[in-house]
């Protein structure tokens, strides 16, 4: 039986997963979270109301950590010791934070002010991106895995989103720019609108 991936080409979360997946078969169930139908089927299937959802039959799984977690335990994409792990956490927490600011900026808070929870997500964005210059620098531009892969899905989305500015680092825009014509990469181009 085929995996059912359940998400929107808008999240950078879904978009990891489906660029980890081009070899894997998947059925792709688009759904627009926040209105009509589709919020309630969302809630039907994954009770922290968020995207992506995996469907491997009777088993269904919330998160895209944990989505990782369990197709790399079935297809063993790729080994990962602590430090790893650590790198793919960190660049789950600039998500995240991504996330929270562009939830954020749709709900009419004025991102530009200096609310202390919206200065927290940006300095812990910069604070990622500092953090992952000897990643990208010495092994992202060379490994195409499920790290390189979830921090070219952000970058690429944060960027289209105008949430972060990468022009003071150049590294960021040189590892897009080494990536941007992958064909998965092409075909999971996120939405500009």
């Amino acid at each position: 039986m085929a995996y059912t991936l359940y998400g929107s080409k808008t999240s950078p979360f879904v978009r990891r997963l489906r660029v980890l997946m081009e070899s894997t078969p998947y059925d792709f169930k688009e759904l627009s979270i926040f209105e009509g139908q589709d919020a309630i089927t969302l809630n039907k299937i994954n009770p922290l109301n968020q995207i992506p959802v995996l469907v491997d039959g009777e088993q269904t799984i919330f998160d895209s950590r944990v989505i990782f977690n369990y197709l790399n335990s079935k297809h063993h994409f790729q080994m990962m010791d602590l430090n790893e792990e650590n790198l793919l956490t960190a660049i789950d927490g600039a998500m995240n934070a991504g996330v929270s600011l562009l939830l954020m900026k749709r709900s009419g808070i004025n991102t530009n002010e200096p609310f202390m929870y919206v200065q927290r997500h940006k300095e812990r964005i910069e604070s990622v991106l500092d953090y992952l210059k000897p990643f990208i620098v010495d092994r992202a531009l060379k490994t195409w895995d499920f790290h390189s892969m979830s921090l070219y899905c952000f970058l690429d989305w944060a960027t289209c989103r105008d949430l972060i500015s990468i022009e003071h680092r150049p590294y960021c825009q040189n590892f897009l720019n080494h990536y941007q014509e992958k064909s998965i990469l092409i075909s999971t181009q996120i939405p500009k609108a």
